[in-house]
């Protein structure tokens, strides 16, 4: 049956590359499983949609990779007190501009976002 298996072996994104300006090195970042999606929600879900959107990007980064015990022992060590989780971790590594841009990313590429005036047009058509 050709669409139990299209189900079964969805074709999903698995990765996009991208620089930031202050950074010599590239971003990778990846699509979160439907467990790591509820898993946020249920521990954000009282914070800001700032928040929320910070852990999601922090935690859909492999690189860099914000739980690596040596990025955040030097990442601690750079910042005199224990990191140690990635949401902490992207906090202290980029600025308020790089964070809008990690999130723009972050939309961009898991196409949550919607432009009103798109969804205006296609319901005229």
């Amino acid at each position: 049956m050709k669409s139990l298996n299209s189900f079964l072996n969805p074709k999903r994104k698995k990765e996009i590359r991208f620089k930031l300006p202050a950074f010599e090195d590239e971003f990778v970042m990846r699509p979160l499983t439907l467990k790591e999606d509820l898993k946020l929600a249920e521990e954000y879900g009282d914070k800001s949609n700032t928040e929320m959107m910070i852990a999601y990007v922090a935690n859909s980064l492999v690189t860099p990779d914000l739980r690596d015990n040596n990025f955040l022992e030097a990442l601690s060590e750079r910042e005199g007190r224990k990191i140690l989780d990635p949401v902490d971790a992207l906090k202290c590594i980029v600025n308020g501009a790089e964070t809008a841009s990690l999130i723009k990313v972050y939309n961009d590429f898991n196409e949550v976002t919607v432009k009103f005036s798109d969804k205006v047009d296609e319901a005229k058509n």
